[in-house]
């Protein structure tokens, strides 16, 4: 049995073994499969781009010829003189030129920023200067000199004029009678014949005769201007005056209300501390006890300000610059002074008299801003103004400058005036004060126009809101 089992099973057999079915492929299934092997085919190859290392400078890269064509070519391509003033006209709409003050804070003593679109926030190369001083003793006229690029020889013609009251205009034609209006018109006189308009030269605001005669103050609040050279200067209300306590109180006026003006004063002063490199106190006799205790209050009010709080730092800087506050330059200057004031040994006792007056303040007095030069200290040859000064004669040198009074006959070079020419000294003035150490403000290095104006407004909020002035208001009397 087993061996009929074998032979069915070996024997072929074609009706008992099974076949597979073959299943054929339709016409539709053809054309798809082609149609995507050509669509791949067609489809362009992808190339790739290695990205240029930032880290290699520009200079280092290679270059193609064409771009290497265009660089040798005396005939610079259209593209590249579009980029160019593209990046002029980018970097001219940074800031404006200013061309009068602005108010920096108003006649009410509120923070005004109508300035930030006059600074540059990528400069850090500029120079704060204020000015502290009573009513009338010329303050905006010595900002004056020192905004100006040269002094030139009719100065002191232009500070005499600056008094005069100004010309009102002209009536117009229509309002004058038809049999007059010949005789008003003048034929001999020519736009470029006119004198130039004082206010037009001088960009602060100064007292003219009827400022003088009415005791008001011209300027009111801080005022602020920025030269050409990117030097902010700042012309500050007076202190104490009592045309403020007028404005201010529109009550009778009380012992309130002038302790009120004094703290307002004692906060601009600090203000100005806290804010300017240089400060210019200015006195036009000497000198005012008063005046020198009213600095050494301001400064002993004025409270810390650091730069967490003022400015809008990252962790690394404000970390790395946690030293102390700096402390701005003063500089004393004497206005309208006599012949007598420039003799050595006045000069001798003016110097040993404020030496002794800041000898406990912070405020730096030795900051080269001499009347003559000490060979001790430095070696430039500062002479050539005022030659009889020296150390033998007037002693170590501090930051103390005198400018004489000027008279309707200053051009009399006969009349001995024991000094020299107001145009010398003028320039000599404004040498000094733009050559002085620019130290850092804040705790913040480099920092830009911009920021520096963020921090003058941190700044006066938080001198507003010490309590510093309020507790010296309740000992005033």
């Amino acid at each position: 049995m087993a061996d009929k089992k074998k032979k069915i099973i070996t024997t072929k057999d074609p009706i008992t073994t099974p076949r597979r079915p073959v299943i054929l492929k339709s016409d539709r299934d053809v054309s798809k499969d082609q149609s995507k092997e050509k669509n791949e085919k067609d489809k362009p190859p992808t190339i790739i781009l290695k990205t240029r290392e930032q880290s290699t400078p520009k200079e280092e890269r290679p270059l193609s010829p064409k771009t290497q064509a265009d660089i040798e070519s005396p005939h610079p391509s259209k593209i590249t003189q579009n980029d160019k003033e593209k990046k002029d006209l980018k970097s001219n709409a940074v800031f404006k030129l200013m061309t009068e003050p602005v108010k920096l804070l108003d006649e009410n003593l509120e923070f005004n920023s109508a300035a930030l679109e006059f600074l540059n926030d990528s400069n850090s190369n500029y120079l704060v200067v204020g000015i502290l001083g009573t009513q009338g003793v010329g303050k905006s006229m010595i900002l004056n000199l020192i905004a100006q690029n040269e002094v030139g020889s009719d100065l002191c013609t232009q500070i005499l004029q600056s008094h005069e009251v100004p010309i009102e205009p002209t009536l117009e034609l229509s309002e004058i009678p038809v049999e007059n209006q010949l005789e008003s018109l003048s034929f001999s006189e020519t736009p470029e014949d006119k004198p130039q308009d004082v206010r037009n030269i001088f960009k602060f605001k100064m007292q003219d005769i009827e400022y003088i005669e009415r005791g008001v103050n011209c300027t009111k609040g801080v005022d602020m201007y920025i030269t050409n050279d990117r030097v902010i200067l700042l012309d500050c209300q007076p202190l104490w005056s009592p045309s403020l306590i007028e404005e201010t109180s529109t009550n009778p006026v009380t012992a309130r209300s002038a302790n009120i003006m004094t703290v307002d004063c004692l906060q601009i002063a600090s203000y100005l501390m806290s804010i300017c490199h240089v400060l210019i106190t200015v006195q036009d006799w000497f000198t005012d006890y008063n005046f020198i205790r009213y600095i050494q209050a301001a400064e002993m009010l004025k409270p810390t300000l650091s730069a967490s709080n003022a400015v809008n730092t990252n962790q690394e800087s404000s970390e790395s610059t946690s030293s102390g506050e700096s402390h701005p330059h003063l500089l004393i200057l004497h206005n309208r002074c006599q012949l007598e004031d420039f003799t050595p040994e006045a000069v001798e006792t003016m110097q040993d008299l404020y030496r002794k007056a800041y000898q406990r303040s912070n405020l730096q007095l030795n900051s080269g801003m001499y009347m003559y030069s000490d060979t001790n200290k430095n070696g430039l040859n500062i002479d050539s103004v005022c030659k009889s000064y020296s150390v033998r004669t007037c002693g170590a040198p501090i930051n103390l400058f005198l400018l004489p009074e000027i008279y309707d006959d200053f051009e009399n070079r006969d009349i001995y005036r024991g000094h020299p020419t107001f145009e010398e000294l003028a320039k000599r003035l404004r040498w000094m004060i733009l050559g002085v150490h620019r130290h850092q403000i804040t705790n913040v290095p480099n920092l830009s126009e911009k920021g520096w104006f963020q921090y003058c407004n941190k700044a006066w909020e938080t001198i507003r809101k010490c309590t510093f002035f309020m507790e010296y208001e309740r000992f005033l009397p």
